[in-house]
């Protein structure tokens, strides 16, 4: 599947159209300020400023551990150089950049790919329309979310495993290899390539013999790298290869943490028929309905298609079905209750990892609609351009209101906790300045944006003189800020050498937050 002229001109026009859709958007959820309303998308910039932010005379190791663990690190070392710009970081725009150039190569690689597997301009329009346009898409687009990064990746895996099933040269192999090792560390659900991708190269290598696990072995090799390193990188910070998946920052971690207020969203675990509900109402409230119409009838129409005429081992098969692993993944993640999602309030944001599949599904409706009515294709393609569009400015009718994707992340900022964090930096950048603080950054990655504060005049759990604290508080720390029931709390219940020279200067009007200064 090499690049004719013809189809780099028309990817680049794809990805310079998507630029400025994104970039418009962009430009007005920033000026709302409503681009950083994410916790997650806060504590993802916090990981990418502390790479950069570091106290002087910090070791690589000390820099390196900041990447933590559950959250997988390209991410956050494609920010980490924009965030060490103040202003980026502290705006969120680090993020927003990332993701809007993950938006623009996503778009460019769904486009190409649905105009070589229908041979149809007007279907990879219509495929770039239901995929561009989608508000979810575009909101979450403009945030530091992970997301965009993750479809960038997949469909930049599937096209590149659609042009190695079409040439077979080794080359090919490689990008292929490579771009799954990228969707492998972004996000989790680009794991579930690894077994679909190694189907693929096993089913499909032109070779035979010990040429064909020469194949394997190097695509095997290349892509699951990833999950080897990131075994070792929680064994080398943690001690523990799987921290990532049962650790106390986990999602498993987190729900455990917070079973009082969750407990209600287990009743899908171990219960398949529930759990796909759940994941069926989070895909459409992601991908609205005439994508859900379109793109289900699609896909629907390319299994029949390849089962019909018996063949299922195809390339067009197969790049249809390296588009399923990570929905179906995310659907057993809910199934054995390693994520929570509850529909229009928790987590609804995940749906958008079925977009891909459904947006080639749509272009596969398209060039169906075109080879069965090919006298009327100009009403055709307005037709289904109007209705991607039309759905669009409906649900937009009254801005981003209507999505539950800003639903859920703007209900947080009028929360009881939303507040307190608010009240929080605005005391923090009025009195502490450049003197030392000491806190536990887990939960406050939005605080310590706001309030002026920098990463490398605070003692937090990713310092080295962090673990000391439980003996003795160093002379240089001036500010304790202790979050009820937060690591740092537990630390100075045992009256660690120092405490008693520390009053308390403020704390929050729910008792959520108390901050101490050194006496003079």
């Amino acid at each position: 599947m090499p690049f004719s002229r013809s189809r780099w001109e028309s990817a680049r026009l794809v990805a310079l159209a998507s630029l400025v859709v994104g970039g418009l958007t962009l430009a007005w959820v920033y000026a709302c300020d409503w681009n950083n309303l994410y916790g997650d998308g806060q504590a993802h910039l916090a990981i990418a400023r502390k790479l950069a932010d570091a106290p002087p005379g910090a070791s690589w190791r000390d820099r390196y551990i900041q990447l933590g663990s559950p959250w997988l690190p390209l991410p956050h070392a494609l920010a980490a150089p924009l965030a060490a710009f103040d202003t980026l970081w502290r705006t969120g725009l680090a993020g927003s950049f990332v993701s809007l150039a993950a938006f623009a190569i996503a778009a460019a690689f769904l486009f190409d790919l649905v105009a070589d597997l229908t041979e149809s301009k007007l279907a990879a329009t219509i495929a770039w329309l239901t995929f561009a346009l989608n508000p979810s898409l575009l909101y979450v687009q403009t945030t530091p979310l992970t997301e965009p990064l993750l479809l960038a990746t997949l469909l930049g895996s599937v096209w590149h495993g659609r042009d190695w099933m079409r040439r077979g040269e080794r080359s090919a192999l490689i990008a292929f290899a490579l771009w799954t090792l990228l969707a492998v560390l972004t996000r989790y659900e680009g794991w579930a390539l690894l077994p679909a991708g190694l189907g693929v190269v096993a089913l499909r290598s032109p070779r035979r013999g010990w040429a064909r696990m020469s194949d394997i072995a190097l695509w095997s090799g290349i892509a699951g790298a990833g999950v080897a390193y990131w075994l070792w990188h929680n064994w080398f910070i943690y001690g523990r290869p799987l921290e990532f998946l049962d650790g106390p920052y986990s999602a498993r971690g987190y729900f455990a943490r917070h079973q009082d207020e969750l407990s209600h969203l287990s009743f899908v675990v171990g219960r398949p028929l529930y759990a796909g509900m759940v994941w069926a109402a989070t895909v459409v409230i992601c991908a609205t309905p005439v994508t859900i119409l379109f793109g289900g009838a699609g896909l629907a129409q390319g299994v029949a298609a390849a089962l019909w005429r018996r063949r299922c081992g195809s390339p067009d098969a197969l790049t249809l079905a390296l588009t399923l692993p990570p929905p179906l993944f995310t659907g057993y993640s809910l199934y054995s209750g390693n994520i929570q999602i509850y529909p229009l309030f928790l987590n609804n944001r995940y749906g958008l990892v079925a977009l891909p599949a459904l947006a080639v599904g749509a272009g596969l409706s398209a060039a169906f609609l075109q080879r069965r009515f090919p006298a009327r294709h100009p009403w055709l393609a307005a037709g289904l351009g109007l209705a991607c569009l039309g759905q669009s400015l409906w649900l937009l009718r009254d801005g981003v209101y209507q999505l539950a994707v800003f639903q859920e992340a703007y209900r947080a900022q009028f929360a009881l906790i939303g507040r307190e964090r608010r009240a929080l930096a605005q005391f923090l950048r009025a009195e502490v300045g450049q003197a030392q603080v000491a806190l536990f950054a887990g939960d406050l990655s939005s605080v310590i944006a706001r309030s002026g504060l920098n990463y490398a005049q605070i003692v937090h759990e990713g310092s080295p003189s962090w673990g000391a604290l439980d003996s003795a508080i160093p002379p240089t720390v001036t500010w304790l800020v202790i979050g009820r029931g937060d690591a740092l709390e537990m630390k100075l219940r045992q009256r660690p050498t120092g405490y008693e020279a520390f009053s308390t200067a403020w704390v929050s009007e729910q008792g959520t937050f108390t901050v101490l200064r050194r006496n003079p």
